[in-house]
């Protein structure tokens, strides 16, 4: 395309030197052009820099895109399209500092946004020629386009218009873009450091020598900014088809997940590496704070992600994202904690301190409250030594980190759970004494680690009293069954989920003399999900739903007190329903036909007068548990178990909760600052999750 007279008009106010270059340039030559983009990438004149850009449009039409590049006549027509786009984005970049936002945001606009229908088929055409995986070391033969050109263009393209407004409008509306940026993240991720060690002087910071000269390191900071403007200011709805768009290009969830997870572990990686220093420059701790901000960032994405697509939460607590993200705010700890270098970078590094334990704190709230897979995503954290991290630097945004800590009591109930629990604070031969004297920094996280421990002393001291393998697991349901199997028996119910049978003949017998009543109880027991975590841990459940209703007699007595004022009609039929998806836990009582919809359909209440619960008139008692996004309410594993296999005896239930209640009493105590001593209630045996054998088909239609 022509120049205008006017754009002809201000290249004559440019130097002598360069004028020179412009005509030669406009011909095509690439000496010419070359001087051109030697002086915008050296230049400060942003006036100067505009008036060349009319010469830069002229090698960018998409018309003579070659199909394919080839070394004959399409070699100069590249290499004018590479010095023009590098030209480009470089006298975009150079007006940020330079001139106020506003008037930066519209020349940018009017150079890259406005003209996106001509630069974006290059950008196409480099990324699919010029970006093969594994990277080319070398470019390929006849042309002097290589993949750190092609990286660095289209980076600084897309990171120059998501700063700018109606950038980010293309960005969250195109969905060729978001899908060329989708393609490329995933690219960037799947590199190896040593694929890109080739220095870029664009991408050094203030001519420093450091860690941000690396090139990896920089287009990893500016994709996670790109990928984030994609959906960062949308509301969750309108997000939600920007990143499926996102997902396709990707080729589904698990590339998407594993492409994220890269850059986290690459962050955390890559600052903890940073303590190893022992003389960190300006540079050096420039680069290091860079890369906090981006591995914030990429948590927010986590939680982003999360909160708009129920598959992709699942997906990334399956990969291990709890984890990544913890392991990761313990490698960047150490490295803010300790840097000193001058006073503005050591309260720049304070900020990023409190902003990046808030976004962890952030994720793991989101996943605890609103997954399905929140037990195995708790057991992640707690191996990863989330505990540690809350208790050390908690006092940074203290009621974050106590609402997380918060969360953990109403999970311990499990055997999984509880294990995790143990092993994080026996981590170290002191773990427990050196980690409790952190949380005094902040006197809301102490309170709430002193409510988490005496939470979990309390489950302990009862677990001691039940086997993380379940009776009902190690052996045949049948009563009259002869044989005592050390295996776990083959065959299943597939009714209830719970009992188990050491051949087709003893479930045909049980179900005939008792399991035809117990399976829909136990069923209800198990809640609707028939959730692997509450079938397992039903005797743990039990004992701990007993130990309430001996512990809080006075409460259960108020609210059935409260249920006969306000069902009159309904004393004789009032279910007392236990809340341990909250600590401290809560009791109320309402009429058996408001839980009509929630037990198994062939659940008959009236069969079960017989099984009256202590204390307080109810024929039934309901807990109301967390196991997954929903809070279920199921039917009392002290009836189901009581009914299915007489278990356990009345009298060996007292004294198990009169020795349990006996020595807790003892040592509830827990005043500010003390800690549970090693050794003290920390102790639960070894839980094994054996392979599921193939379950049997039954007999209840």
């Amino acid at each position: 395309m022509p120049l205008t007279a006017q754009e002809r008009t201000a290249l004559k106010s440019l130097p002598k030197r360069i004028q020179r270059s412009t005509d030669g340039a406009l011909e095509g030559v690439v000496h010419d052009l070359r001087k051109l983009h030697h002086w915008v990438d050296n230049s400060t004149d942003v006036e100067a820099n505009m008036a060349l850009l009319p010469i830069f449009y002229t090698h960018l039409d998409p018309a003579v895109i070659p199909d394919q590049p080839l070394p004959t006549d399409d070699a100069q027509v590249l290499i004018l399209a590479k010095l023009s786009l590098m030209s480009i984005v470089q006298t975009c970049a150079s007006l940020r500092g330079v001139l106020n936002e506003s008037l930066a945001d519209k020349m940018i606009t009017d150079a890259l946004v406005r003209r996106w229908d001509t630069l974006f088929p290059w950008l196409q055409f480099m990324y699919r020629h010029f970006l093969p995986f594994p990277p080319r070391r070398d470019p390929p033969k006849g042309f002097d386009i290589c993949d750190v050109d092609a990286i660095s263009i289209a980076t600084r393209a897309l990171s120059q218009i998501s700063v700018s407004a109606a950038g980010q409008h293309l960005i969250q509306t195109n969905i060729a873009v978001q899908q060329f940026i989708a393609k490329l993240w995933l690219y960037i991720g799947k590199l190896k450091d040593e694929d890109l060690l080739r220095h870029d002087a664009s991408f050094r910071h203030a001519g420093k020598e450091g860690a941000d000269d690396e090139m990896p390191g920089h287009v990893r900071r500016i994709m996670v900014g790109i990928v984030t403007t994609c959906m960062g200011a949308l509301p969750v709805p309108s997000a939600l088809p920007t990143l499926h768009n996102l997902l396709d290009a990707m080729g589904g969830y698990e590339p998407f997940v594993a492409s994220a997870l890269r850059y986290i572990r690459w962050f955390g990686r890559k600052i903890g590496d940073m303590n190893n220093r022992t003389t960190p420059n300006y540079g050096l701790v420039t680069a290091m704070l860079g890369f906090v901000d981006a591995l914030s960032v990429s948590v927010r994405f986590l939680s982003l992600v999360s909160v708009m697509d129920s598959t992709c939460q699942e997906e990334l607590i399956l990969h291990g994202a709890p984890s990544d993200v913890v392991t990761a705010i313990l490698q960047t700890w150490p490295v803010l904690a300790g840097t000193r270098v001058s006073s503005s970078t050591e309260t720049s590094a304070a900020e990023r301190c409190t902003m990046i334990l808030e976004d962890a704190c952030d994720y793991i709230d989101v996943i605890l409250r609103q997954s399905e897979a929140c037990i195995p995503a708790l057991c992640q954290v707690l191996d990863a030594g989330f505990i540690q991290l809350v208790l050390q630097g908690g006092f940074r945004c203290p009621q974050m980190a106590s609402g997380v800590l918060k969360l953990i009591p109403p999970f311990l109930m499990y055997h999984k759970v509880l294990h995790h629990f143990q092993k994080a604070m026996d981590r170290t031969a002191d773990g427990i004494a050196r980690l409790g004297p952190y949380a005094k920094k902040d006197d809301e996280v102490q309170q709430s680690w002193i409510s988490v421990q005496q939470a979990a002393r309390q489950i302990l001291n009862i677990c001691r009293k039940t086997s993380p393998l379940p009776f009902y697991e190690q052996k045949c349901a049948n009563l009259e069954c002869p044989y005592d199997n050390d295996k776990r028996p083959h065959y299943r119910c597939c009714g209830c989920f719970v009992a188990r049978y050491c051949s087709r003949s003893c479930q045909r017998t049980d179900w005939k003399s008792r399991h035809r009543t117990a399976c829909p109880v136990l069923h209800s027991a198990g809640g609707f999900d028939g959730s692997k975590h509450i079938r397992g841990s039903l005797p743990l459940i039990m004992l701990v739903e007993t130990f309430n209703y001996s512990l809080y007699a006075d409460r259960i007595q108020e609210a059935m007190e409260q249920a006969r004022k306000d069902y009159p009609k309904d004393i004789d039929r009032l279910v007392l329903e236990t809340n341990l998806s909250a600590y401290p836990v809560t009791f109320s009582a309402r009429p058996v036909q408001q839980y009509a919809d929630k037990f198994d359909p062939r659940f008959d209440p009236v069969m079960l007068k017989e099984l009256r619960g202590l204390p307080g008139k109810h024929i039934l008692m309901a807990l109301k548990l967390r196991a997954g996004r929903e809070e279920c309410v199921v039917l009392s594993p002290r009836v189901g178990l009581t009914l299915a296999f007489q278990w356990p005896a009345a009298k060996e239930e007292e004294a198990v909760l009169s020795s349990v209640q006996e020595a807790l009493v003892s040592r509830l105590a827990v005043g500010p600052g003390n800690v549970i001593k090693r050794g003290e209630g920390f102790k639960v045996v070894e839980y094994r999750q054996q392979p599921m054998t193939q379950p049997a088909t039954s007999f209840n239609g």
